[in-house]
């Protein structure tokens, strides 16, 4: 049902912003299931279910009604626990769009979507990694600043990463003015390959000096086994 979600958000995304930024030539998508959390939440559900029980109406004088009903307790606890944990799938999977013009992360709502122009990217910044653990590769990247690096994906033990600043969208209007240059970073849990490819025909396209050069030391992901600075 999440990727169903997550496809037709792309397919919305395409409508809107063709305009702006052309064809979708391909969507990296990185995702993470919270699997750990689930039994907080299930005690989280219980706690609220016995919450209820002391705090509801009584049936009646006599009979107050207290765990009168343990396996309907427990069913509405146990539903409720993962109605709890299911709202963390709504920030559990990701998509990075890759466009005629540039790179769109953040399409869920008209307010919060950005834009990478190609133009707007450091082609010599373009590399790909791989935690040597299997670990989440994005954790292992840092920035003296932290406000210098951008996470676009979720987890996973690969990463691409460049250097560039991103533009706000509304759809309809022009390419507005690009903040700060920073690190973007993109963790997946599949090989990186194609989205490299994809990021590296997108600035050849657009004509941005030394896209052609760029691939060479973004390929094959490079192994981090510890923190790495990105500075």
């Amino acid at each position: 049902m999440a990727e169903q979600a997550t496809m037709w958000l792309v397919r919305r995304a395409e409508r809107q912003y063709a305009s702006q930024l052309g064809q979708l030539r391909h969507g990296e998508l990185s995702w993470y299931i919270a699997w750990r959390w689930l039994p907080g939440f299930v005690v989280a559900g219980f706690v609220v279910g016995i919450i209820a029980q002391f705090t509801g109406s009584p049936t009646s004088s006599r009979d107050p009604g207290l765990f009168y009903d343990i396996p309907l307790f427990v069913l509405v606890s146990l539903l409720t626990g993962l109605m709890l944990w299911s709202l963390t799938l709504f920030w559990s999977f990701r998509r990075l769009l890759v466009f005629d013009r540039g790179l769109l992360y953040r399409y869920s709502q008209k307010h919060t979507a950005r834009a990478i122009f190609w133009e707007d990217i450091d082609p010599g910044s373009l590399r790909a990694v791989v935690s040597a653990d299997g670990k989440d590769a994005d954790h292992l990247l840092k920035t003296l600043n932290r406000a210098d690096k951008e996470p676009l994906g979720v987890h996973g033990r690969f990463a691409v990463v460049f250097r560039g600043s991103d533009s706000v969208l509304t759809p309809g209007t022009p390419q507005g003015n690009s903040p700060q240059p920073r690190f973007f970073t993109f963790s997946s849990r599949n090989s990186p390959d194609e989205l490299v490819r994809s990021i590296q025909q997108g600035l050849a396209d657009a004509g941005v000096p030394e896209a052609g050069s760029a691939l060479h030391p973004a390929l094959p992901p490079t192994l981090v086994s510890s923190v790495t600075s990105l500075d």
